[in-house]
């Protein structure tokens, strides 16, 4: 009978030694850990925000600029997923676009979803940038000053899969509705 307890023992704390083992691996104590470990190539981080508990992440390696998802959970950190591939040196644009839904890895309702739209500014008397997202109130996009240039986003409360209206506001005062 000792022999089955002792056995019995030792297994448990195998299996709790290899989960945790697995677990660690995945999950880091700091969210610079966690970016670290990602295999990413990453440049710069630009800007990181709060987000639906999770940690988004704008970021870019060479001209490229992309936004990751970095979900909080009970051990630190965890990369989920990334995406984009807007470049800050086009040429003859005003300002670039991208919509994503970020997936976090457990998920259960499309509202579960990061969404947003994120791009590049280049015109330098662009001084505010309104998004509509469909049967949403207009809202002011962020915009964030980076070394490589201007950056903004809007986040959504629903999935995005296409292009919202926007509104652009010069410094000058004129107003125009449109991308292009």
């Amino acid at each position: 009978m000792n022999f089955k307890v002792i056995l019995l023992i030792t297994s448990i704390i195998l299996l709790v030694s290899i989960v945790s083992v697995v677990y660690y691996k995945s999950n880091y104590k700091t969210l610079d850990e966690a970016i670290r470990e990602t295999n990413i190539p990453i440049d710069e981080i630009f800007h990181n925000i709060d987000f639906k508990d999770h940690t988004i992440i704008f970021y870019g390696k060479e001209d490229v600029l992309s936004v990751g998802l970095i979900e909080k959970t009970h051990l630190g950190y965890r990369w989920s997923v990334g995406a984009g591939s807007k470049h800050f040196n086009e040429e003859n644009l005003i300002l670039t676009r991208m919509f994503s839904n970020l997936h976090p890895r457990e998920i259960k309702l499309d509202e579960d979803l990061v969404s947003l739209s994120f791009g590049v500014i280049y015109e330098d008397a662009l001084e505010k940038i309104r998004i509509k997202y469909k049967d949403q109130d207009l809202t002011e996009a962020t915009i964030i000053e980076t070394s490589k240039g201007r950056i903004w986003y809007s986040f959504s409360n629903t999935p995005v899969n296409y292009d919202p209206e926007v509104t652009r506001f010069y410094k000058d005062g004129k107003v125009k509705s449109e991308w292009y």
